[in-house]
């Protein structure tokens, strides 16, 4: 029979990974890839149960000692599920640009009107799923993944289970964020956006010279080419701007980690 210390270190690993493993199921609830849908809630749930128990035996010692108190354990779960889900939120953000970049092209080329038959869908644009493909093969090849759970092991020792803060350094790197998500969506859509703009420029031109034309009919048609062609003429600058981006989204978030804890800012 194990004595009263043992139960003691014992029921203190558990709450340490039980929390963790809340802090992990946020994460994997928020962050690119592993959120997906095509994965399983079981394989995710075992990820997250293997990831905690790894993590606790790894820095257990490093964290603080946790008496149990019902409504001090409810506010703990809340901050670590907060704080999991915080960390996947920002590590999405060269992701929300690619779908915000697909939005203003699917706007441009009339794809958004199949939102009328489906208002329920979670992805309705055509071209953002197109280039969100894109990023998600570009963050399986840089090894993303990995270094997104190396990101959760660095936040169990910057960020410990009884610290959390809102500082204005975590404001500011939530703003930077935004501004990120702004700047990738409007450069991968920049080449669409020029040349559906330029045809537009050359219809109004047309309907000048010879009013009998059909520039609303034609517009259709013609508008869709151009931007299906220029849209697949620059995957490659598609490909460059979003590897670019997630070559620095890996240093980001570690600056968003160490914002969370008031004592490393």
């Amino acid at each position: 029979m194990p004595d009263s210390s043992s139960l003691n270190i014992l029921t203190g690993k558990l709450i340490i990974g039980t929390l963790l493993f809340i802090r992990i199921l946020g994460f994997v609830a928020a962050s690119p890839f592993f959120r997906s849908t095509s994965i399983p809630n079981q394989i995710k749930i075992f990820l997250g149960v293997i990831l905690a128990f790894s993590v606790t035996t790894a820095f257990w010692t490093e964290q603080p000692v946790i008496e149990f108190h019902l409504w001090y354990m409810i506010l703990l779960v809340m901050k670590e599920f907060f704080l999991g889900v915080a960390i996947g939120f920002v590590a999405n953000a060269v992701f929300w640009g690619a779908r915000m970049a697909g939005g203003l092209v699917d706007f441009d080329l009339g794809f958004f009107t199949a939102m009328l038959f489906n208002m329920d869908e979670d992805t309705p644009t055509i071209v953002g799923e197109f280039k969100e493909m894109i990023v998600i093969m570009l963050f399986l090849f840089l090894n993303g993944h990995h270094f997104l759970i190396e990101g959760i092991y660095a936040s169990v020792r910057a960020v410990p289970i009884t610290t959390f803060a809102v500082t204005e350094s975590t404001v500011t790197m939530l703003i930077k964020m935004a501004t990120t998500v702004f700047i990738v969506g409007i450069k991968m859509a920049a080449p669409v956006i020029v040349a559906i703009f330029l045809t537009n420029l050359a219809l109004a031109l047309l309907a000048r010279v010879a009013p009998q034309t059909n520039i609303f009919i034609l517009s259709f048609q013609l508008k869709i080419a151009v931007g299906l062609l220029v849209l697949f003429a620059s995957s490659a600058l598609i490909v460059m701007v979003a590897k670019y981006a997630l070559q620095g989204f890996e240093t980001e978030i570690m600056k968003f980690i160490m914002t969370l804890n008031p004592a490393r800012v």
